[in-house]
């Protein structure tokens, strides 16, 4: 049976001051204590990091292990959205509200470690901490070798951690993908890079190399458990290249898998990676073959996680599609939900940056608004964005917590 906060504390108080306490004291001490992390565990992270100051006892019950899963737990009853509307140098963040769309200022993220002169880019987010990226400037501008910084933030708290650099990838950036679960703090980072090393012809016909000019790309994963990078080897396929993100980030996490779009031309593809790194190749749902070619899968594909499963997002001009994976991990299909209204209001010259969801809500950041899709009801709400308008925006659904940036809590 795990400990709770306020069992601990009496035990700790009853080791070291056995008889100033009746027994009927002793479990008031476990009563009151319970009650006072509860109330406490429900109010803003930004309140409860201020109250670590003002005691030893208070830093000590808000630092357990059990706080942090308590608090946790009741955040997440009432998730919100994080957002950077505009790529920085210094990466602006803020909170908007998953009824109202109002947005309000959350943190300032800008470590000291970070190479000089670039901007962060937020990629993921997962229990109250997101990930971010930029990348390395190299001096010597003959090098043929590119590499980013990755770094883990939360936002609440201001804790930002620089993972250790992986292996730099030959004339291009990695292709980056972080990877979770609900149940522990616990996250991994696939960096795919281009190894630089001459594949010879008789070799690349093999299955499982991805050769692109005569070279292979492999793939890292990170493990917050080990602190360390470690080579997993060679990747089916690598992600497509997207010009509406920076830094090659287009993924997405559902229930500890990371996708990325690989092709959009038929038969188009998906990669997935797990938690434990094995790789998978999905392909694209098919259309009737006597439709138009803007009927198809367009350029403005996107992959979403709605309500848990993996979902494709196909806008058309003029209406959208939605499909959803099911997949048992031997074999896979692509089923189409039937949407009340799968007309949008988003005009044809209406470019979409990118796009996110929560729970029944989809939300396409344009330039200039945001178009916010109801799946239960069917109906569009548009809303004016910053006036200063987005730029490569970054939009993820965000639960506040005081977790650690290294991970290691079991939830």
């Amino acid at each position: 049976m795990v400990e709770t906060c306020g069992q601990h504390i009496k035990r700790r108080r009853t080791e070291t001051q056995p008889l100033k306490l009746s027994r009927a004291e002793r479990w008031n001490v476990v009563d009151e204590e319970d009650v006072f992390m509860d109330i406490l565990s429900r109010v803003s992270v930004k309140s409860i990091w201020s109250l670590k100051t003002l005691s030893k006892h208070w830093h000590g019950s808000i630092s357990t292990t059990y706080f942090c899963k308590l608090q946790l737990a009741h955040s997440s009853k009432n998730p919100s959205f994080i957002v950077c509307p505009t790529l920085e140098t210094s990466m602006k963040l803020y909170s908007m509200d998953s009824r109202s769309f109002e947005l309000s200022p959350l943190n300032t993220i800008d470590p000291s470690e970070r190479s000089h002169g670039v901007s962060l880019y937020m990629i993921s987010s997962f229990n109250g901490l997101i990930c971010c990226v930029n990348v390395i400037f190299d001096e010597d501008v003959e090098s043929k070798f590119f590499d980013l910084q990755i770094w883990i933030c939360n936002p609440c708290t201001g804790e930002t951690l620089l993972l250790p650099q992986g292996r730099p990838s030959f004339e291009c950036e990695p292709f980056v993908g972080v990877a979770y679960s609900s149940d522990t703090s616990d996250y991994r980072i696939f960096r795919i890079f281009c190894t630089g090393k001459k594949i010879p012809e008789e070799r690349e016909s093999v299955e499982g190399y991805y050769v692109r000019e005569g070279y292979a790309y492999e793939c890292e994963m990170f493990s917050s458990s080990t602190g360390s990078w470690k080579n997993i080897g060679l990747v089916p396929c690598v992600p497509m290249d997207c010009g509406l993100r920076p830094y090659k980030t287009g993924h997405i996490c559902v229930e500890g898998k990371v996708y990325w779009l690989v092709s959009l031309d038929e038969p188009g593809k998906i990669l997935s990676v797990n938690l434990e790194g094995r790789f998978k190749v999905i392909n694209l749902p098919e259309y009737e073959a006597n439709q138009k070619g803007e009927d198809k899968i367009t350029e403005g594909t996107h992959l979403i996680n709605m309500k848990g499963s993996l979902a494709l997002l196909v806008l058309h001009p003029g209406y959208m599609d939605i499909w959803l994976l099911k997949d048992n991990g031997e074999t896979y299909s692509w089923v189409p939900v039937p949407l009340l209204k799968y007309r949008i209001r988003i005009k044809d010259d209406e470019l979409v940056l990118t796009v996110t969801s929560l729970k029944n809500k989809i939300i396409c950041v344009t330039e200039t608004h945001w178009h916010i899709y109801n799946v239960d009801t069917g109906k569009w709400k548009k809303i004016r964005g910053p006036r200063t308008g987005f730029g490569y925006p970054a939009v993820f659904p965000f639960t506040e917590s005081i977790l650690p940036c290294k991970g290691g809590v079991k939830l």
